[in-house]
């Protein structure tokens, strides 16, 4: 799974480390919880409403941006600094990871 994103995790105690492209990139817990549930799900687009569930147990309140803030900032890690963009918005309905072979 994680390699077909050119993913890998480094476990660490406070930080998860992991690898795209060879590049090193460190991320808070939340993050790759975020970023594992959508690599496990990859190519299904998942509501901000399941996300928010899965990810911080909780039941969304669309008032809140804990979803769209926590995408932005893994996106500003995992997708900005490279050419291929693999975190994609769709629109009215929410965030899918895309394959990078298929882009």
């Amino acid at each position: 799974m994680f390699d077909t994103f050119g993913i890998v995790p480094f476990p660490l105690s406070k930080v998860v480390q992991v690898t795209r492209g060879g590049t090193r990139i460190d991320l808070t817990a939340r993050e790759f919880s975020l970023l594992e549930l959508l690599l496990r799900r990859h190519g299904e687009v998942l509501p901000r409403s399941l996300i928010a569930s899965q990810v911080w147990d909780m039941n969304f309140d669309s008032d809140t941006n804990i979803v769209d803030v926590a995408v932005c900032r893994l996106r500003s890690k995992i997708d900005d600094p490279f050419d291929i963009k693999i975190i994609r918005t769709v629109r009215g309905m929410g965030y899918v990871l895309e394959d990078p072979e298929c882009n």
